[in-house]
């Protein structure tokens, strides 16, 4: 991961003073299943798109390089919430979630983000959340304390626009001019078959916990990625991945780096690799971090996490009904 101030952030991860913050999703692993908010039954609904208009437009702050929006809950607010494809479903800070009468689950989980503390999640249901014009209902969260997020960032951060958010819509972030666009349609039929270049880069994706992409290679070697606007790095490397690279020997060599995830504080590694190709866009001796073992991101279903500090360069547009990324030079 790149420094950002001091600051960097995967899936919700910020590095400051030389301390990663990690908070990329908050998955939890309940007695016998795997609790995905990802059906019908407890994604929200959402309002669609007036009549007058295709596109919804909304400002966004990015503050150390994470995309904060101001957000409106059960009419009230505003409160400041990351925009983060790595978190599933939501996230509202377990204070936040008190003060605003929300409804939680008697009994809290571990999640599996990264860190290696013990923070517990409690399942909720967000009645209304407003994002500028859009409006969605019952919007299924987990609260959880997000207090370490917050002092890494240094800026309160009240929730996580995650999966229950996002599933369904044409979500298209421009870091140049700060806001994030929400379409009924797609804007880009015009350039879905284009062939793939360094100023316009489309690639498909399945949905697993995160939005996984193919098509990303690091030093000639294909790797599934994972998406992340949660984090304000550029590229992470999980375990598994420094071992499928022959990287040990350069992890071992590169400097000590911390994060700070859902579990509390976690001590990585940052150096570079020889290249990464992201579809057409290829990116030489770029600075990665390599996430250190046991530290909740070893069994990962991706092998590289991509993150702002990359994509702020592009306009992004996640097409989650089409299931295509496309990444194009403003």
């Amino acid at each position: 991961m790149s420094r950002l101030i001091g600051l960097s952030v995967i899936g919700s991860c910020v590095s400051g003073l030389g301390l990663l913050v990690d908070v990329t999703k908050p998955r939890f692993v309940y007695p016998l299943i795997l609790f995905l908010i990802t059906t019908t039954a407890f994604v929200g609904s959402f309002a669609h798109v007036s009549a007058k208009s295709d596109v919804i437009e909304v400002p966004f702050d990015f503050y150390r390089n994470v995309i904060i929006l101001q957000v409106k809950v059960n009419d009230k607010g505003f409160y400041d919430m990351m925009l983060d494809t790595g978190c599933n479903p939501s996230a509202i800070d377990l204070n936040t979630a008190k003060e605003m009468g929300l409804k939680l689950s008697s009994v809290g989980h571990q999640g599996s983000g990264g860190g290696t503390s013990i923070n517990l999640a409690y399942e909720t249901s967000v009645p209304l959340v407003q994002v500028g014009s859009l409006t969605a209902n019952n919007i299924a969260a987990l609260a959880i304390d997000l207090s370490k997020t917050s002092e890494a960032l240094g800026k309160t951060i009240h929730g996580i626009l995650g999966h229950s958010l996002l599933n369904n819509r044409i979500v298209q972030i421009d870091y140049q001019k700060r806001v994030v666009r929400f379409y009924s349609k797609s804007p880009l039929h015009k350039t879905a078959n284009q062939a793939n270049n360094a100023n316009l880069t489309s690639l498909r994706f399945r949905y697993h916990d995160d939005v996984l992409i193919e098509g990303v290679s690091v030093n000639g070697k294909g790797m599934v990625a994972n998406l992340d606007t949660g984090s304000n790095s550029s590229f992470s490397l999980t375990p598994a991945a420094v071992l499928d690279l022959g990287l040990q020997g350069e992890v071992g060599k590169a400097r000590a780096s911390q994060s700070v995830g859902f579990n509390g504080v976690a001590e990585n590694r940052e150096g570079k690799v020889r290249t990464i190709t992201v579809g057409g866009i290829t990116v030489d001796e770029p600075t990665v971090t390599f996430f250190g073992k046991g530290t909740g991101r070893d069994k990962e279903p991706w092998e590289i996490n991509i993150g702002n500090a990359f994509l702020k360069d592009y306009v992004v547009t996640i097409d989650y009904p089409g299931k295509l990324i496309t990444l194009e030079r403003p």
